[in-house]
């Protein structure tokens, strides 16, 4: 009994240990706090607004994508047979 209640001692010391680093941590994505428009700081005014937008910003860049998949396409592979033609290029005598 003795040695499970050093192991158990063992493991609370090393994985449970709440030593403050004097850093405060960093605020990630809340909702409720984002409600609080007024009272967000600068730095979470701008985090909020970059991710709220992203979902807009993705739909735009993937409706582009599709509306003009043939000419990206077209373009994809005349610059593939450009780079491969390119090597042969002119050669010095």
């Amino acid at each position: 009994m003795n040695r499970l209640k050093g192991l158990r001692f063992l493991i609370n010391k090393n994985f449970n240990s709440e030593k403050s680093n004097g850093r405060e941590m960093k605020r990630v994505f809340q909702w409720r706090r984002y409600l609080e428009w007024k009272d967000l700081t600068y730095e979470e005014k701008i985090s909020a607004k970059r991710f709220l937008l992203l979902p807009f910003f993705a739909f735009l860049i993937i409706r582009i994508f599709n509306q003009n998949f043939l000419l990206i396409l077209i373009l994809l592979v005349g610059y593939l047979f450009y780079k491969k033609f390119e090597k042969r290029g002119l050669e010095k005598k």
